[in-house]
């Protein structure tokens, strides 16, 4: 396991400086760095990028992807998204640190490649949780004085210039042809720009899947795969470890136990995983209370999106709790960037629709033999031959997406990107809705957009077809 160590990106502001020499060295404060170097602030970006996806993945992304549902009335699980500012404002201050980290001591061309990966990585999440958002003229506040910037298309923001797949190509061009520099402060590859190579390339695959209902991706996807420079294994995934010590530990570990009682197993993955004779089933989640101590335990969800009164026809105790990896250890799970089994399945996919070459059987058995190697569960000899799960010809792209579903578990932001892309798994949409029976597809704007943005935020809502929870981006229309 990685040492982890974490490293805040609330900087100490540089005090004035004085017109004597006496005065200014009486005036510096040994505790607040001018300048902070470029390997602090690496750290700092993967951490709370990391960090920040593994606990949207808990608060919303999981619920929304019916992995999970709720009982103390989450407005996501009844689809009330609200406008999710404070992952807004993180993810816009990460950008800024990323620009920080390309001007400052000890940078080179090896940390702006791994920039360039991690500004990817934010644009993604930005425009598949927003649509259209500020991005070509983002974060150009302090240099240039421009607080209120537009709004780039998602299709810009994806294939335009400066856009996640042009980034991304860049990082790996650099990447293949230095070999003499080294980047500090990677808690993610420990400084392995072999790592962050396969890491780009393999980010590459996600998003050009994404967008291959509206644009020829073969060609692309095809010259990846010949490449030879993807994932090969659960030691190439791009997830960073919680730690056993504070402050590094998963945040539910530490919560009041109502934060981890509110979430329990949902009926759309509890029929999934029972159906398919799947022993993740007791990773993922708990026996239920009811039957923990019996000899026959059970494990059973509950629908989503259930209002009081619905509830109140369901005893908990015969409702799953999620898993002691969530809950009783402070380091069960990683902070999920990508893993190598999403890697495979979506190449599986790739495969099945004809997009490359090879056999989407192979890709297939590969992705779920490497989830169950993650979890440490062992594969049932059985398993891969079950109706329900067995390539065959008939229906194999809904099971390759159902068993990347299942993949996604600890990365729901993912998850509900892949049903919204797909609609893989078929989900009932949540029982006590306040969406009008619309299954939601982003988050509404900021309301700070709207008090020093509102004429690009209007105009970019107008182009999506309004701020409302259901406004599709460019890649799903």
């Amino acid at each position: 396991m990685k040492k982890l160590i974490l490293y805040t990106s609330a900087l100490s502001l540089v005090l004035a400086v004085s017109c004597t020499k006496d005065f200014e060295e009486i005036n510096k404060n040994p505790n607040a760095p001018e300048t902070v170097s470029a390997q602090f602030l690496l750290s700092n970006v993967i951490w709370e990028a990391a960090d920040g996806n593994a606990r949207q993945g808990w608060l919303a992304g999981n619920m929304l992807a019916q992995h999970t549902s709720n009982i103390e009335f989450q407005p996501v699980d009844r689809y009330d998204l609200g406008t999710n500012v404070d992952y807004w404002n993180t993810l816009y201050r990460l950008l800024n640190d990323i620009e920080s980290m390309n001007e400052a001591e000890g940078s080179n061309d090896a940390y702006r490649a791994v920039g360039k990966i991690m500004r990817a990585w934010i644009g993604a999440q930005l425009t598949d949780l927003w649509a259209d958002v500020p991005w070509t003229e983002a974060i150009q506040g302090q240099s240039i004085g421009n607080f209120t910037p537009e709004y780039d298309t998602q299709e810009n923001i994806y294939t335009g210039a400066g856009g996640i797949l042009e980034l991304l190509d860049e990082a790996a061009t650099t990447l293949s042809s230095i070999s003499n520099q080294t980047v500090q402060g990677d808690i993610l590859f420990s400084g392995n720009l072999d790592a962050w190579l396969r890491f780009a390339n393999s980010l590459k695959v996600r998003y050009l899947l994404r967008i291959s209902e509206r644009q020829d991706v073969s060609a692309e996807l095809q010259a990846l795969v010949n490449s030879g420079n993807l994932m090969t294994s659960n030691a190439d995934n791009a997830a960073v470890p919680y730690l056993s010590s504070a402050p590094n530990q998963w945040f539910i570990f530490n919560e009041r136990i109502g934060r981890y009682t509110d979430l329990r197993m949902s009926t759309t993955i509890d029929g999934v995983l029972e159906a398919y004779n799947d022993p993740r089933i007791a990773v993922y989640f708990k026996p239920t209370a009811n039957s923990a101590n019996t000899a026959n335990p059970v494990y059973e969800g509950i629908p989503n999106g259930l209002s009081r009164a619905s509830q109140n026809a369901y005893d908990l105790g015969d409702v799953s709790l999620l898993g002691s990896i969530l809950r009783d250890v402070p380091d069960g799970i990683d902070a999920q960037f990508m893993l190598y089994g999403e890697l495979q399945l979506a190449l599986a996919e790739a495969a099945s629709r004809g997009l490359i070459g090879g056999s989407a059987a192979t890709y297939y058995q590969q992705g779920i033999t490497a989830m169950f190697d993650y979890y440490e569960t062992e594969l049932p000899a059985t398993y891969l031959l079950q109706p329900e799960v067995v390539l065959t010809g008939i229906n194999d792209l809904e099971k390759i997406l159902t068993q990347k579903w299942l993949a996604l578990f600890n990365n729901g932001h993912e998850a509900w990107f892949s049903i919204r892309r797909t609609g893989i798994p078929s989900l009932e949409v949540a029982a006590d809705n306040l969406n009008g029976d619309q299954y939601p597809v982003r988050y509404r704007y900021p309301q700070t957009e709207q008090a020093a943005n509102n004429t690009n935020r209007v105009e970019a809502a107008g182009r999506i077809g309004g701020d409302t929870y259901n406004s599709p981006g460019w890649w799903e229309n």
